[in-house]
């Protein structure tokens, strides 16, 4: 378990996430390399979480581990995705943080690249295809319905 953690924080995870997001700043990249960057920073701790909750199941957990990992990979992004959407549609006592904050600082976001409403459309269908994953699983997996669904529907 201390190794999956490990793994997801350091340098083949959210360190990589970050350093890939450093070498972004005020360069516009392409959809691909944003996918690479959020699947290594939030994404990748969104996976260790659900891998941690696998592994610690057992054998039970383990051998869903891949649909799980699927499922996690999209929440990971579609929580990227909604808060690409919430620095412009937010608010900035809501959010935390200046509304804008992320096209003030010129980062490539999923609204720059797709528009709004497709990034709207992009975030549903993650989080729909995140849904599909866990209907593999034959067992209660209401809580991580909940939370892709707050993934998604969050306003801050």
């Amino acid at each position: 378990m201390v190794q999956t953690l490990a793994s997801a924080s350091g340098a083949a995870g959210m360190c990589l996430g970050q350093s890939l997001d450093l070498a972004a700043e005020n360069k516009q990249v392409g959809l691909d390399q944003l996918q690479l960057i959020h699947r290594n920073k939030t994404g990748a701790l969104i996976k260790a979480a659900v891998q941690l909750g696998a592994l610690a199941a057992g054998e039970t957990g383990i051998q869903y581990l891949d649909n799980l990992n699927a499922y996690a990979e999209k929440i990971g992004l579609a929580f990227q995705v909604q808060d690409d959407i919430l620095d412009i549609t937010g608010d900035t006592q809501t959010l935390g943080k200046p509304q804008g904050s992320d096209l003030e600082q010129n980062k490539s976001t999923y609204p720059s690249l797709l528009g709004l409403d497709k990034a709207q459309q992009t975030a549903q269908e993650l989080l729909k295809q995140a849904l599909q994953e866990l209907e593999k699983i034959p067992f209660d997996t209401l809580m991580l319905e909940q939370f892709a669904g707050y993934v998604v529907e969050r306003n801050n």
